[in-house]
């Protein structure tokens, strides 16, 4: 049995109710080699030979030396450790025996920074100032020093909401690709008259799949108000209670309309007879507000391209759903958050929206996943009671502000800019092309076939949809045609569209 070492030393030793860090290290009693169990959730287990660990498993500094050293930074477990006197004890004799440590004075950093912990200290003359994170490690905020310590702050966000991206393999093959770089280009090549077209058909499925996600099919006045909103995205300002409650007025229905961020504790569960047990439990209104600027500040990192404008947009977006400010509309929200960031960027060009729920649509699963990755170990530490009606929750467990503020970005950092990279590579293309071919379609049925302009469009998508082919059920819509007109519009059609269904057939997800 290995024995605990870093973050899962520490929280064995205080008893930390915190959700498990997913990469956890143990000590073998054994020589050997390193050895990694991954299960099935991605998680992992690493487990060091005894000759690769000199500390004492017993010593607090030794631990988050260690932790600080070896793991990544995990403001959860950190904030629940500081709350405990032995550890910031412990904390402030390292600084005193050892005032240069890198390690002490990054510790005090983190428990004043977390916990508001106070510590009698200033840095010796002389000594380096320590940067929090490494840039080759992760994605940074802005520096911002503190003296006290001699520390370099550039934690990716705030006390209250500090997301962590890591720098993956494929994070960083991903960022090297200039997605907004293709997406410039990719405009440029495209016929203004056909670009604008295929800018009208990428808003009405983004509008469509916002809804679609949530399995809702909204009226023609709710999908023309989102689409306006999807038209305003990247107005100039920092986001705000204001703004995002204006918002939230014009997407959902004028019953559910708030005047500004919830004031009760609000839950999430699924329809049925199992809705007295909560998915979801959002941190409490009391952490709302401050929660709301750490996303506004990280939005606006990304906005003016501070940090990179994808990622700081995936973690506002992603933050401000699992913060749930309001009761009704976070979901469309947090998606529309996503274009008002990369608008405000410059990553898309004004008057260009990528169908990036559409992506999401189209990986429900994933996308599902990556919420339940937050919500799911949080709300599996609290102690609850619902009504019975369902109407009102009793939460009985605290609920600390460092049990929200910070998660693991990087595997939603990967997923939005996946999802902008076939947006870009895919779907723009895929409909520039249909475009073009439905194009020549029409021009070719025209000479022989004289059907109103509504009616050709139809004949022509239903057509496209069967593969080549008018389906049975379909076929009486034109009963004006006769079999032998069928047969030579779906020849022509299918001719004009062919390079378009290989594509739609190797751009599927299966393939």
């Amino acid at each position: 049995m290995a024995t605990p070492l870093g973050y899962q030393a520490l929280i064995d030793r205080f008893r930390l109710k915190v959700p498990e860090p997913l990469k956890v290290f143990g000590l073998s009693d054994k020589s050997g080699v390193m050895s990694t169990f991954t299960s099935a959730d991605g998680s992992e287990r690493v487990t060091l030979p005894k000759h690769r660990y000199s500390g004492n498993p017993d010593s607090i500094v030794d631990q988050l030396t260690f932790a600080l050293k070896r793991e990544t930074l995990n403001p959860t477990v950190l904030g629940a450790l500081f709350e405990q006197g032995e550890a910031v004890y412990t904390v402030r004799e390292w600084l005193r025996v050892s005032p240069s440590s890198a390690y002490a004075r990054t510790a005090a950093f983190l428990a004043k920074w977390l916990n508001g912990v106070s510590f009698d200290f200033s840095v010796p003359p002389g000594a380096a100032r320590v940067r929090i994170l490494s840039d080759k490690q992760y994605v940074v905020g802005p520096s911002r020093s503190d003296t006290q310590f001699g520390v370099v702050n550039n934690l990716l966000g705030t006390r209250a909401f500090v997301p962590i991206v890591r720098r993956t393999e494929r994070l960083n093959a991903l960022l090297a690709e200039n997605l907004s770089g293709k997406v410039t280009q990719a405009m440029a090549m495209i016929e203004p008259e056909v670009l604008a077209r295929a800018v009208d058909y990428l808003y009405l499925a983004e509008t469509r799949s916002t809804y679609g996600i949530e399995q809702e099919i909204p009226d023609n006045q709710r999908a023309a108000k989102f689409r306006r909103l999807l038209e305003e995205a990247g107005a100039p300002g920092r986001l705000t209670e204001e703004q995002l409650t204006d918002w939230q007025h014009q997407i959902v229905n004028p019953l559910t309309a708030e005047g500004g961020f919830r004031g009760g504790q609000n839950w999430l569960s699924r329809a049925g007879r199992l809705r007295n047990i909560a998915d979801y439990i959002p941190p409490p209104p009391a952490l709302v507000s401050s929660m709301m600027k750490g996303v506004a500040e990280v939005a606006a990192w990304g906005a003016t391209n501070q940090v990179d404008p994808v990622v700081a947009a995936s973690c506002a977006s992603f933050g401000l759903v699992f913060v749930h400010p309001f009761y009704d509309g976070n979901g469309r929200l947090h998606r529309f958050l996503i274009h008002h960031v990369l608008r405000q960027s410059g990553f898309t060009p004004k008057g260009i929206v990528l169908p990036i729920s559409a992506r999401m649509l189209k990986n429900v699963a994933r996308y599902s996943d990556l919420l339940k990755s937050y919500s799911r170990p949080r709300t599996a530490l609290l102690d609850y009671r619902l009504d019975a009606d369902s109407d009102t929750i009793h939460v009985r467990t605290g609920q600390p502000a460092w049990l929200y503020a910070s998660f693991d970005a990087t595997a939603i950092c990967e997923f939005v800019l996946e999802c902008c990279k076939q947006c870009v590579e895919q779907d723009l293309a895929l409909e520039v092309r249909y475009l073009h071919a439905y194009d020549a379609a029409v021009a070719r049925l025209e000479t022989w076939l004289d059907l109103r302009q509504s009616k050709m469009a139809n004949l022509v998508d239903i057509v496209v949809q069967g593969h080549g082919e008018l389906s049975k059920r379909k076929r009486a819509h034109f009963a004006e045609l006769t079999d032998e007109d069928v047969e030579r519009a779906e020849k022509a059609i299918a001719e004009e569209f062919a390079h378009y269904l290989d594509a739609v057939q190797a751009a599927a997800p299966d393939n």
